[in-house]
């Protein structure tokens, strides 16, 4: 006779997550989805913001500067104009400061840059680039004079912002290892490896007449034109 088979009776199929986190442990398939679109979106922006950066096309131009955009790159800091230079490592400078009262006791001091009292890394690079490019003037002007007017400008800063009786500035010159030092394991923030370039103080008094005119001197034409 024919015995009838008897088909196995398969369990029933539970329906799909829909949550965040599978049973199986891995994210549900809607939030990979999610996050790769993210990971996209975020390297396009890292890649179009400084491929904008002329010479380049106006379509590419536009698109980095549209709304869009310019709302996710503004956000995250990405809207940068670096247009994928590698220049070589340049030798930096440090600007170190000290402001004191009357009483001659310190009421401020610290140095420009330094990465651990100028964050995010944006105001860091505004701090790297006013220590670096102190000496950077107009070509007719010599760029030690110029250097010494930018860091009298700085030290005025300082005592307004102190309310001090005196600023003393000090530039430094922070040199590069060597290959050989490099390779033999020198510590590129020894202090030999920093020299001091120029040294300048100034006082609560001077802040009363223009950088232009000495003190008892009649005024003096500064290198961009009249006393400011």
């Amino acid at each position: 006779h024919r015995m009838a088979k008897q088909r196995k009776k398969l369990p029933p199929v539970d329906a799909p997550s829909t949550s965040a986190v599978a049973e199986s442990g891995r994210p549900a398939v809607w939030l990979r989805v999610l996050l790769s679109l993210w990971v996209c979106w975020h390297l396009f922006v890292l890649f179009v913001s400084p491929l904008s950066v002329p010479p380049a096309s106006q379509l590419v131009i536009d698109v980095a500067q549209s709304k869009a955009v310019r709302w996710y790159s503004d956000q995250f800091y990405l809207n940068h104009g670096y247009h994928f230079f590698g220049p070589e490592p340049p030798i930096n400078h440090l600007v170190r400061y000290q402001v004191v009262n009357d009483a001659g006791e310190m009421v401020a001091e610290g140095e420009f840059p330094n990465n651990d009292q100028q964050w995010p890394r944006l105001f860091y690079h505004r701090h790297m680039m006013l220590a670096d490019q102190a000496s950077l003037g107009p070509g007719d002007i010599d760029p030690d004079q110029w250097l010494r007017y930018t860091l009298r400008g700085y030290a005025r800063h300082l005592l307004r912002q102190h309310d001090g009786a005196e600023a003393r500035i000090e530039y430094v010159r922070h040199s590069l290892l060597f290959p050989t030092q490099s390779q033999r394991g020198d510590d590129p923030n020894d202090p030999g490896m920093f020299t001091s370039v120029v040294s300048l103080s100034e006082t609560a008094a001077d802040l009363e007449r223009p950088m232009g005119v000495p003190a008892g001197a009649a005024a003096e034409r500064l290198p961009m034109g009249d006393p400011q």
